[in-house]
């Protein structure tokens, strides 16, 4: 049934319709309501094609995907979409994913879903405080949903993100329980807002509990492998005081994993190791103890978000989960 025939069926006129469906704000509550139920019993369903030449956008949603990523990051991030895409494709919203291998090219990512495939949304990761994409975006008038927060009023757009302040005080309280107190530190030399807020909120933890804060204890580390391997090793060897690595990506996990084999440490045993994960880990060996996402939850409420965003852009979304500790063999007990 078409959009003609539907009208005719139901008495309504064609232009009250499609502002019914479409959300727009001069049709009343009770027209609306009364017209999806029509909807409903006739098995109505808008056309995509036509909404699209009527409005001049799609109701999809992009996504660009940085070449720079290491093949870990690109792993878990496309199987996060692929988690989604279900859920997006039962409610007729696709994705549009187009890869960059620099920051010139992902303007130009962002230019091309814009202008040619007129998505409605963008979805943006690896956050930083101050993004030059929002930046752009925001120029644009187009919508966003962030995961991860920025420097903005955490009010003034759509976000997912983890309670890091929470996340962090599990790990620590985790590793006090197993007797540690000289805890290395694995960081991200990037400037993304979820590396900074990590940081800032493990030593936080450590203060509220009484720890000495020993800058020695504080590793930087790149999406360099080789580089950052060679690192670790130094690490390691120059702080034989500490007990436990707590690491801040998986990604940066793997690299102490190499790093304590080719050392000949043994993970559990003469070094324990703990990560933030996005449900990776669990695929390597030794099995790493993790301060894990909710993958399940994230991937329910980002769908939820970005079908909210869609049909009410001037509103904003936002919904922050708590990780959870998932305890596996890389953390011994000290006395």
């Amino acid at each position: 049934m078409n959009l003609k025939e539907f009208s005719k069926k139901t008495g309504i006129p064609i232009s009250t319709i499609s502002k019914a469906l479409g959300n727009y704000k001069d049709v009343s509550v009770g027209t609306r309501e009364k017209i999806i139920a029509l909807a409903k019993q006739y098995n109505y369903v808008p056309n995509l094609y036509a909404k699209t030449l009527a409005s001049g956008t799609t109701s999809s949603v992009g996504w660009v995907l940085p070449l720079s990523f290491s093949h870990i990051q690109k792993l878990t991030l496309i199987n996060f979409i692929q988690k989604i895409h279900s859920n997006l494709n039962a409610a007729n919203i696709p994705v549009v994913m187009i890869f960059a291998k620099d920051q010139k090219q992902e303007i130009e990512a962002y230019e091309k879903l814009i202008n040619f495939y007129k998505v409605r949304l963008i979805l943006l990761n690896d956050i930083r405080k101050n993004d030059h994409r929002i930046k752009y975006l925001d120029s644009k008038g187009i919508g966003y949903i962030t995961w991860g927060r920025c420097g903005k009023d955490p009010k003034s757009y759509s976000w997912i993100d983890e309670d890091i302040e929470y996340g962090s005080d599990l790990a620590v309280e985790y590793l006090l329980s197993k007797g540690h107190r000289k805890i290395g530190y694995m960081d991200a030399a990037s400037k993304v807002n979820y590396f900074l807020l990590r940081k800032k909120f493990f030593v936080k933890s450590l203060q509220k509990n009484n720890i000495i804060i020993n800058e020695n204890f504080f590793l930087d580390v790149f999406h360099d492998q080789k580089k950052s391997k060679l690192r670790v090793k130094e690490f390691i060897k120059d702080n034989k005081e500490v007990t436990v690595l707590l690491v801040s990506s998986h990604t940066f996990a793997t690299y102490a994993i190499d790093a304590c084999r080719e050392l000949n440490r043994e993970i559990g045993r003469e070094l324990s190791l703990v990560s933030f994960d996005a449900d990776v880990l669990s695929t390597f060996s030794p099995h790493v103890t993790t301060i894990s996402q909710p993958v399940d939850a994230v991937t329910k409420h980002l769908v939820k978000l970005i079908e909210s965003k869609i049909k009410y852009m001037g509103k904003n979304y936002q919904f922050l989960y708590k990780p959870k500790l998932i305890e596996r063999k890389s953390v011994s007990k000290i006395s």
